[in-house]
């Protein structure tokens, strides 16, 4: 559906009168501080656009792509609105001025609705509806397919006065056959008729037109008068005029006048309708419903600008025009040349119109239920039956549509003016709530001045108790580095003489080992000295034998005599051996027992010595363990002097933060003079306000 109202944003000031002249009031979106068009629910009446003072309201047309693809050598064909008579002075003038600029025919949409009543009484006559809908009006059209769908089966099921002109130049006029068609309408809601047919390419409002004109200061007098091409029309040339239909009708069947209701003005003609269906079963509606959207007809038509216009005034001129028209058909022969003229045209079937059923388009605005409603009224603060004032000026007339609309996301409550009011009220209440605690804002001011004076003075005592302190933890992380530093040597050279003393240790157990070795190696010489003691006895007692054995010899010898003296020489000597021998074994035997004596001393040393060393094997023990002892405790210490190294850096950290600390804490304390000078300020200021929210 094409978009035909447009918002100039920067001009609208949400002021809501748009919606208060809106008879659909779904298509507007007064949501936000903007007021704005819902396009698919917009049937293009244009109510808004005349009751916008700000001017922030209009609608779209084609003029300017008409004059641009005219200017380009489109072929294309004008058909005129009965309401361009209270437009343009001149219609003959008209038609030459669109000659000129390169149209190459002007139909008059008058006989368009001659045809059209011809379409209405053959419908009636064949098919004996109980109601038909006239739907000349495009606005009337779009409100029954989105929001009266069940109407739809009663519109006249015939093409508007426009759509048969159309039809009537594609059938009848071969040589136009091809060429576009421009409509000079009175309405902008024309543009979705034509867009939905296909019939007419472009439609051009007579105030668009006439604009353009006047910009370019083109007068109709200016261009000669050319007589429309096509048939002429008789009455229908009232077609434009509330009752129009109606009295065409009258010159075919005058017996149906009184079965005709006719009804214009948005004010009442959809509320009528929205009633229509009820009147049929209870059998009192009419037969034929001659409805136009604009309360002066399509003569006071949006794309006419002639909404400031008299009534009277307008129809005047259509009326004037209707009787030199009346009058040219009776001077024709018997006053048949438009019953030729309609007979010639008309065929049955080609102008039969349908409509779409578009009512999913509105589907979502179903009306909410009793609680979903309440709801919205409590967000509107309206919680009692006499919140409920239907003031009219959110625009909708009636509380319980604001909050419709309010629920379906098309308005706010901040339009409501009871809201406002309520709102005020309790602004008033909050702004006599910020008086009195203003005043008590300048009583705490007062006490936070003097409380902050006394904070400043206990601070600043702490800065210089806290600056004290730093140069303490200084001094004392000084001291405490340089004992770190003495623990840490000592544990170093501890460390140090441990080693000394495991290898004191092993040294012992190596002398232990070796005495304990001396020991067995010196009672082996001992066991030994014994053995070569009782050698010596034996020696001494084989020499003793030895020199018995010698003595005998010689005594034999001598015995002997002579011959026996040889033998006496060598018992001499045996006896000299023996005794030597005697003499070394004794000298052996005092020697191996002095040796004896010397190894037993010795013995008797060295088991003394070993006991010495096992005591003091045993007190290196003693002092390996305890300079373990010491060890660990230094060990210990070194770890307790790695965490006090750590507890130091926290000190110094500590001091460097108590330092930046009281750096802040001056500042903060510069601050607080200064917030302390301008409490004052403050203060008098507060007051002053306070004065001005009383007055």
């Amino acid at each position: 559906m094409a978009d035909l109202i447009t918002v100039d944003k920067e001009k609208c000031n949400g002021c809501h009168l748009c919606i208060s002249v809106c008879p659909i009031k779904s298509c507007i979106d007064g949501s936000s501080e903007k007021v704005l068009v819902v396009d698919r629910l917009c049937i293009g009446c244009g109510r808004c656009i005349p009751a916008c003072t700000q001017g922030a309201r209009s609608y779209s047309d084609d003029t300017e792509q008409f004059f641009s693809d005219l200017a380009a050598g489109e072929e294309i064909v004008a058909i005129v609105a009965p309401a361009a008579a209270t437009v343009f002075n001149d219609l003959q003038r008209l038609n030459g001025y669109l000659k000129q600029a390169g149209v190459k025919a002007v139909f008059d949409v008058s006989f368009g609705a001659e045809l059209t009543v011809k379409s209405y009484l053959d419908h009636a006559k064949k098919n004996k509806p109980p109601l038909i809908v006239a739907q000349p009006c495009a606005a009337i059209v779009t409100y029954c397919e989105i929001y009266r769908p069940e109407l739809l089966k009663w519109l006249a099921p015939a093409h508007s006065p426009m759509l048969h002109t159309a039809v009537m130049i594609k059938k009848f006029f071969p040589k136009y056959s091809k060429c576009k068609i421009a409509a000079i309408s009175p309405c902008a809601a024309k543009k979705r008729e034509f867009d939905e047919t296909g019939l007419v390419q472009y439609n051009v409002t007579m105030l668009r037109l006439s604009e353009r004109m006047a910009a370019a200061r083109e007068r109709l007098s200016a261009y000669p008068p050319v007589n429309y091409d096509g048939p002429q029309a008789e009455r229908a040339v009232l077609f434009s005029s509330p009752g129009g239909l109606r009295d065409t009708i009258a010159r075919e069947a005058p017996d149906a006048i009184p079965l005709v209701r006719k009804i214009e003005g948005t004010d009442v003609v959809y509320k009528y309708l929205n009633e229509l269906p009820d009147m049929l079963k209870e059998n009192v509606a009419p037969f034929i419903v001659d409805c136009l959207n604009c309360e002066a007809g399509c003569n006071g038509g949006p794309g006419t600008g002639n909404h400031d216009e008299p009534v009277d005034r307008l129809e005047a001129k259509i009326s004037k025009r209707a009787k030199l028209h009346i009058q040219h058909n009776k001077r024709s022969l018997f006053g048949g040349a438009l019953k030729r003229a309609i007979k010639k045209y008309w065929r049955d079937g080609i102008y039969t119109r349908t409509y779409r059923n578009l009512g999913k388009l509105a589907e979502h605005l179903k009306k909410p239920t009793e609680a979903e409603l309440q709801a919205v009224f409590k967000t509107m603060k309206k919680t009692k039956p006499e919140d409920i004032r239907n003031c009219s000026a959110c625009g909708y007339g009636r509380c319980h549509l604001m909050a419709e609309m309010i629920f379906h996301g098309l308005n706010r409550k901040e339009n409501c003016f009871y809201y406002l009011m309520e709102k005020s009220a309790e602004d008033e209440k909050i702004r006599s709530q910020a008086i009195d605690m203003a005043n008590r804002l300048v009583f705490q001011i007062e006490k936070s001045k003097e409380t902050l004076l006394s904070m400043q003075d206990k601070v600043s005592g702490y800065i210089r108790r806290t600056s004290n302190q730093g140069e303490l933890i200084d001094r004392s992380s000084e001291s405490m580095s340089g004992l770190i530093n003495q623990i840490q040597a000592v544990c170093i050279s501890a460390g140090q003489k441990r080693q000394v003393i495991d290898m004191l240790a092993e040294l012992s157990d190596q002398a232990k080992r070796d005495m304990q070795a001396l020991l067995i190696a010196f009672g082996g010489v001992e066991s030994t000295t014994q053995e070569i003691a009782g050698i010596a006895d034996v020696i001494d007692d084989v020499a003793t034998s030895t020199n018995l054995l010698a003595m005998n010899a010689a005594i034999e010898a001598a015995h002997a005599g002579a011959s026996g003296r040889g033998f006496a020489v060598v018992a001499g000597e045996i006896r000299s051996l023996a005794v030597t021998t005697s003499d070394n074994a004794n000298n052996i035997s005092a020697n191996i027992k002095s040796i004896v004596k010397q190894i037993n001393a010795s013995v008797d040393l060295l088991n003394k010595a070993d006991g010495v060393m096992s005591r003091m094997i045993d007190g290196v023990s003693n002092v390996e363990a305890s300079f373990s002892e010491i060890i660990q405790s230094h060990s210990v210490m070194t770890d307790s002097t790695k965490e006090l190294t750590h507890d130091l850096q926290s000190m110094n950290e500590s001091s460097e933060t108590l330092r930046g600390s009281s750096k802040d804490i001056i500042e903060t304390l510069e601050t607080i003079g200064r917030l302390i000078a301008s409490l004052d300020d403050v203060a008098d200021d507060s007051k002053s306000k306070t004065s001005a929210l009383l007055d």
